[in-house]
């Protein structure tokens, strides 16, 4: 089974791109904001990580045998290890790390045309904490890193 794990910042296009990926490669894709609006009814709603992590894990069981793909920003690496493991968990084996790396000032402006926008200083932040995580992500658990510019 192959799990696709996202990263990105707000803005950078990974929905876009995971809607490709999951035509392409015939694949599930699991969405944080597409959680936080089944259930808080909005996605902007940030609401309790805790909820939404359930529901991430109960998405992957219910996808086991299916490949998936992880749609979320990934900024950091223990969001990723974090990821990683649960995916192990359920038979997971070849884990690709898809890495939208576009540059800051296209997130912003890509941010400020959606419907759903994030607070640019979010953007900023998250931006800068994922080209910071970045510097070792070769040494992260991945079977294959994929740098989408």
């Amino acid at each position: 089974m192959r799990a696709y794990i996202l990263c990105g910042a707000p803005g950078a296009g990974k929905s876009s791109y995971a809607a490709k990926l999951a035509e392409r490669e015939n694949a599930v894709v699991i969405s944080g904001d597409d959680i936080r609006a089944e259930i808080y009814g909005d996605e902007a709603t940030q609401g309790q990580w805790s909820e939404i992590w359930e529901r991430i894990e109960e998405m992957v069981s219910e996808c086991c045998g299916m490949d998936v793909i992880i749609d979320g920003t990934h900024c950091r690496r223990d969001y990723r290890d974090e990821t990683i493991a649960l995916l192990r968990s359920y038979g997971y084996d070849q884990i690709e790390a898809v890495v939208i790396d576009t540059p800051l000032d296209r997130c912003i402006m890509q941010n400020a045309t959606r419907q759903r926008g994030v607070p640019r200083h979010v953007v900023v932040e998250m931006h800068k904490s994922l080209q910071y995580s970045l510097k070792n992500i070769n040494s992260e658990a991945f079977s294959h890193i994929n740098f989408i510019y």
